[in-house]
């Protein structure tokens, strides 16, 4: 797991009770928010968004027990400028699987303070994206003694645009963040085409997605990409210490109402494929546990300010 390794004493102790603070103020807002993806474009408008995200049961390989996740985020973004954009994300994970112990008590925390500057003109931008994160199991979080550099991560996002003929805009550059579940830092390809006003298609790698606009006030999308994560965990004593790593694919419907000028109520319905949860249990053995395709079922609020 890649993380911000320099920090050790009173600077470390520092970006801890900051994020601690973080920590709380988001939790006396909702025990939800929208993960933070410095690979793809934030929105052009400020933003706060409230999202709850329900998993079915599924089976564990080779009998092992059954799985229940349940997720929930939230989302902040603020832009004074066009050119800037800060923000704070929240992304809470629930896992409960049957039958087996671990070291984890299944509450999983992400917090991200997410910073993007973009320059350039409409025609060729370039896109910088940082995000300081703490991911660790919810008795961690709850104890700053407890958080050593495993449990932060950095995100980094570096895109250039440029405009094709057409309506087409090339988008490509590097990707540095937990999406594929490990750390890994990897290439960013897509073109957006606009083959009709109602029609937006993006199509690339890590992300592809098509939108609809239905009306005024209705879009209907369609997405791919990938939805993964790595936590910092300890048992109940907080003696034992250990990761936990979710890989997953998700291909997802969004349908979204404008319902006021400034709120947005999204439904989504969507397939989490290729699930793999890499973890330790109790007796400390390592175990790789996989699923089959789960349904995932989600609704969001998104006020714009």
């Amino acid at each position: 797991m890649a993380r911000i390794r320099t920090m050790f004493g009173t600077p470390a102790q520092l970006v801890c009770a900051c994020l601690a603070g973080l920590c709380l103020s988001l939790c006396t807002v909702s025990d939800s928010l929208a993960g933070v993806d410095v690979c793809q474009q934030p929105t052009g408008f400020s933003h706060l968004s409230l999202a709850h995200y329900f998993h079915e049961k599924s089976a564990l390989h080779r009998g092992l027990g059954d799985l229940r996740q349940r997720h929930n985020e939230i989302d902040l973004l603020f832009r004074p400028s066009d050119q800037w954009a800060v923000g704070a994300g929240h992304r809470y994970t629930i896992l409960d699987i049957e039958t087996l112990e671990l070291q984890s008590n299944g509450h999983l925390h992400t917090f991200f303070l997410p910073l993007h500057r973009e320059t350039g003109s409409d025609s060729k931008r370039f896109r910088l994206s940082i995000a300081p994160a703490l991911s660790a199991s919810s008795n961690v979080i709850k104890d700053p003694d407890e958080y050593n550099a495993d449990a932060f991560q950095l995100l980094v996002g570096l895109v250039w645009s440029r405009q094709a003929p057409g309506r087409a805009m090339i988008r490509y550059g590097i990707c540095s963040d937990h999406r594929f579940g490990n750390f890994k830092t990897y290439p960013l390809v897509s073109v957006d085409l606009r083959p009709d006003p109602d029609w937006t298609i993006t199509l690339g790698f890590p992300t592809s997605q098509l939108n609809y606009r239905v009306s005024k006030n209705l879009t209907s999308s369609l997405k791919i990409a990938p939805d993964g994560n790595e936590w910092l965990v300890k048992d109940k004593s907080l003696e034992k210490q250990s990761n936990v790593v979710h890989e997953a694919w998700l291909f997802e419907w969004t349908f979204s109402w404008l319902m006021h000028e400034n709120f947005i109520v999204n439904a989504t319905v969507g397939k989490q494929f290729r699930n793999r949860y890499a973890m330790t249990l109790l007796n400390d053995d390592r175990v790789n546990l996989h699923t089959g395709p789960v349904i995932r079922l989600g609704a969001a609020l998104t006020w714009r300010f």
